[in-house]
């Protein structure tokens, strides 16, 4: 019969016990270790933060100064009061839109761009083949249709 070496009880108590102990103290130690680098990276954060207020802080004066300058205030009496200092003269630049034809005056009749989509849409609902018979054969009548089509929705 083959001789077994049995421990006793109060040493494997031990023994696993300490085992306990130490992977109690290696999951401190990394729960530790985890809290500490989102600690960081939220100080990370804060820093940014605050070199992003910094700046804020940094142009808002700027711009306290701008408005503070004697520069501004005849810029802002130039535009809002309408006052000229002495010996200067004003110019007027009117701005005219132009559209799509390249005519500097706005034409009243002039199609928007709601209602060319809304005819484009009509023409999609239409049967393919009559669009094309429109298309090939009677091109008047599809000039026709598209002013009527505007005229009415317009």
């Amino acid at each position: 019969m083959a001789y077994r070496h049995i421990e006793p009880v109060s040493k494997q108590i031990t023994i696993v016990v300490g085992l306990t102990v130490v992977g109690f103290m290696a999951f401190g130690l990394a729960l530790s270790f985890y809290r500490n680098t989102l600690f960081e990276q939220r100080l990370e954060e804060i820093d940014q933060r605050n070199e992003d207020l910094r700046s804020g802080i940094e142009d808002e004066k700027r711009q306290l100064e701008y408005y503070r300058s004697a520069q501004y205030k005849d810029k802002y009496a130039k535009e809002q009061l309408g006052m000229v200092n002495p010996g200067e003269n004003v110019l007027v630049i009117a701005r005219d839109t132009v559209d799509r034809t390249g005519s500097l005056s706005p034409d009243p009749n002039t199609v928007t761009d709601q209602e060319e989509a809304a005819y484009f849409e009509m023409l999609r609902q239409m049967p393919v083949l009559e669009h094309w018979k429109l298309y090939l054969f009677r091109r008047e009548a599809m000039r026709e249709l598209r002013q009527n089509f505007l005229r009415q929705n317009g």
